[in-house]
């Protein structure tokens, strides 16, 4: 599995490092060891204790919300002078829970970012957080591999989706009828998703590392347009549950995939 810490390097490597990222399917917490080393090397570069560094700035749902004080404080903390190499980070956990005054607040943040100024949004479900918010960050996926002990008839029905998608799009759903009599029921089609959902997050990380890809996504792909498709792919598997007819759930990820 690809790093945290070589997603950054490949970023700083490649100077494409920005002010605003939003990083998903992960807590701070779960993440807190390696964020640090990467905000000391990259960022900070020093070998400071972040947990006591006046200029890393992290802040936490409280009650199930970020309140409007805790946002107005965080503005206030990131327009005093920093300390520290002329640069400043706050870190939001859940991020998913901010409050309308809290988003607003944020949202003129990213729109213009201060020079030294570096946010990092972290959230368990990306879907979640309003778009204006993420469309101005760049997506980070924490994930593993595909997982290598998938049903066969998954992996090979999740492949041909994805190569009928990547080629024909939204006429997948005219040339390709034999999409609807292999899906036994809605079971059968959500642990395709998943498996649809591994091999993009593989492309991403492909893309993002420059590795030599394997998968059959033929298209040109960029970062916000495989992230853009695996948004899709986890709404698909999230509203699975209440769509009771499987052709038009066939049809709706079709749609929206080729949307894309």
């Amino acid at each position: 599995m690809n790093t945290l810490d070589e997603y950054f390097k490949n970023l700083v490597d490649s100077d494409r490092l920005v002010q605003s990222y939003l990083i998903g399917n992960t807590t701070f917490d779960e993440i807190r060891l390696e964020l640090y080393e990467i905000l000391n090397k990259y960022i900070f570069k020093n070998n400071s204790n972040l947990d006591e560094n006046p200029d890393l700035l992290v802040y936490k749902a409280d009650e199930g919300i970020i309140s409007k004080d805790e946002i107005k404080s965080l503005i206030k903390n990131i327009t005093t002078t920093s300390q520290f190499n002329s640069a400043k980070v706050y870190v939001i956990d859940e991020c998913e829970k901010l409050s309308d005054f809290a988003y607003n607040a944020i949202l003129k943040t990213l729109e213009e970012p201060e020079k030294g100024i570096y946010a990092l949004l972290i959230t368990k479900n990306i879907d979640l957080v309003k778009p204006t918010i993420a469309s101005r960050c760049q997506k980070i996926f924490i994930s593993s591999n595909v997982d290598n002990n998938v049903d066969e008839k998954y992996s090979e029905f999740g492949d041909k989706l994805i190569d009928y998608i990547e080629n024909d799009e939204i006429n997948t759903i005219f040339n390709h009828l034999d999409v609807y009599s292999e899906v036994s029921d809605r079971n059968y089609f959500l642990n395709t998703l998943k498996y649809i959902l591994g091999r993009y997050k593989k492309e991403l990380d492909n893309i993002i590392y420059g590795n030599p890809s394997d998968s059959i996504i033929i298209k040109n792909n960029d970062i916000e347009r495989i992230s853009r498709k695996i948004l899709v792919i986890n709404d698909n598997i999230g509203k699975l549950e209440s769509y009771l007819n499987k052709n038009l759930s066939i049809d709706r990820f079709i749609i929206e995939m080729s949307r894309c």
